[in-house]
């Protein structure tokens, strides 16, 4: 129950950063789910499914906040 409470979280977040990054819900789900260069074009979607692939997506979307250097 608490992983899966987690998970949610985590799913909640990365779409709050997504949304803030792509400005529009339609595009949030276009990206989760069509090929994506960052994941060797893979589906995001897909990978959120595995502990190891959610965490790669999530990775991904928390790196993609910083400020560029």
């Amino acid at each position: 129950m608490a992983e899966q409470n987690i998970q949610d979280k985590m799913l909640h977040n990365a779409n709050q950063i997504l949304l803030a990054l792509l400005g529009s819900e339609d595009i949030v789900d276009q990206w989760w789910n069509s090929n994506n260069k960052a994941f060797d074009y893979e589906i995001p979607a897909d990978l959120w499914h595995t502990s190891k692939g959610r965490n790669k997506v999530y990775n991904y979307l928390l790196d993609q906040m910083e400020p560029p250097h």
